[in-house]
């Protein structure tokens, strides 16, 4: 879509169609310099987007939980075991 840049003060700005902004979601977008040009995004976050978030604020809290359920001594044995085909698992975090 083509818009045409209109002056408001000593800046520019580009009206969005209602129903663009509709579909985006809110009230407030991020605008990113890009090689290609301007990108400009929703700056609603989307439920996936709050949990990695979410995740990142609780990292050492959730390496702290890994590193004490993986040194647990049935953790260690139910992994350990043949018989469990665990092919594509990592089992680092278990080995010491």
């Amino acid at each position: 879509m083509e818009k045409t840049l209109t002056v408001v003060g000593n800046s520019k700005a580009v009206i969005l169609p209602a129903q663009m902004v509709k579909k985006l979601g809110g009230d407030k977008v991020i605008i990113e310099e890009t090689e290609d040009g301007i990108l400009i995004r929703t700056a609603v976050k989307s439920s996936f987007q709050k949990a990695v978030d979410k995740m990142r604020k609780n990292k050492a809290a959730i390496y702290k939980r890994i590193e004490i359920q993986a040194s647990d001594p049935e953790t260690i044995k139910y992994y350990s075991n043949p018989s469990n085909n665990f092919a594509d698992l990592d089992t680092e975090i278990i080995e010491r």
